[in-house]
């Protein structure tokens, strides 16, 4: 299994536990008391943490689409899915690489404010995280593509080079 076979099955199980959490104990939230704390906090955080993962797949397959040179990560701790080498990437590339993101950040702002019912904790913790993310997007990302926009270029603060893995196990 490749790498990014093995992200790909560590964000669907992500994924697939915020689906099942949401659809079993989500309603749970509009209640009082720890149960209904815990359960909107742990359904609202998995919505949430799908939103990341699939944030930075959004910027993975555009990338690809866009034929630009993406190279899984080495290990899975790690957010960050993939290399991406800004210098050797056209203007063109860039910009769709980082639109791919921009539109599951998106979806997931309509999802979580025009989809998910009012009321629950669990709606409350996702759009909190949600909006966050989103902030963050706004303040780290967009404006990397105006400067690639007025330098006609991808900008060299975009690459994301990945440090290569080293062993854990001390040399002695």
């Amino acid at each position: 299994m490749n790498m990014f076979q093995k992200f790909a099955l560590r964000d669907a199980i992500i994924v697939g536990l915020a689906g099942a959490a949401w659809w079993s104990i989500a309603g749970m939230s509009a209640q009082s008391g720890p149960i209904a704390d815990l359960t909107g906090v742990v359904t609202g955080a998995l919505i949430g943490a799908s939103a990341f993962a699939l944030h930075e797949w959004g910027h993975l397959l555009a990338a690809f689409a866009a034929g630009a040179d993406a190279q899984p990560n080495s290990h899975l701790k790690t957010t960050l899915l993939f290399s991406y080498d800004a210098e050797h990437s056209s203007l063109g590339q860039f910009l769709i690489m980082s639109a791919g993101g921009f539109a599951v950040t998106g979806f997931f702002l309509w999802l979580t404010y025009g989809v998910l019912p009012d009321g629950l904790l669990a709606t409350r913790v996702a759009r909190g995280i949600v909006a966050f993310q989103a902030s963050l997007t706004v303040l780290l990302e967009f404006p990397l593509v105006a400067i690639a926009l007025f330098k006609g270029r991808a900008p060299a603060e975009a690459g994301v080079k990945l440090a290569p893995q080293t062993s854990e196990r001390g040399a002695g």
